[in-house]
């Protein structure tokens, strides 16, 4: 049988035992040295101060990306919130955005005592269908309509006073 196959002291895959490194060196071979999930990653980021003065303009920084092969941002949607989340200002509604998109925001927090929120949502199209950022199918008249986690991803800012 193929000599890299034999167990030895300094063979990586040892914690597989000698069963499992046969089974990951056979499939290796029969995907041509591929692996057999899908490449590439998705990635959504809010940044925000964890705390800001009252009403002070605070920067946010919005940011998706996708390296999976084929796939683009089909919606990136932002809002933030100065009142706890009772009324929300859009300040993004993208569609079609590429492989990747980024937005510095700059907004005025709310007063002393409340907290400012910012929420943003992506979805993830591939000739398979539209997904959130974990990689869940979009489902449009629930988690996406509501601004559920995901698709939905959101930052809190707490406002103190002066």
């Amino acid at each position: 049988m193929f000599s890299f196959l034999r167990p030895n002291n300094t063979d990586r895959f040892s914690s597989l035992g000698l069963v499992g490194a046969r089974w990951l060196a056979l499939a290796l071979i029969l995907l041509g040295g591929q692996s057999a999930y899908a490449e590439g990653s998705r990635n959504l980021s809010i940044r925000t101060p964890s705390s800001a003065v009252a009403e002070a303009p605070i920067e946010i920084l919005l940011a998706a990306t996708t390296s999976m092969a084929g796939e683009t941002i089909a919606f990136f949607h932002a809002e933030y919130s100065v009142d706890n989340g009772k009324k929300w200002t859009p300040i993004s509604y993208e569609t079609d955005a590429g492989a990747a998109v980024s937005r510095n925001l700059t907004f005025k927090v709310g007063p002393a005592g409340t907290v400012s929120l910012v929420r943003v949502r992506v979805a993830y199209r591939s000739k398979t269908g539209d997904f959130d950022f974990t990689g869940t199918p979009i489902k449009w008249d629930d988690s996406w309509k509501n601004w559920l986690r995901p698709p939905a991803k959101y930052s809190t800012i707490s406002v103190v006073a002066r």
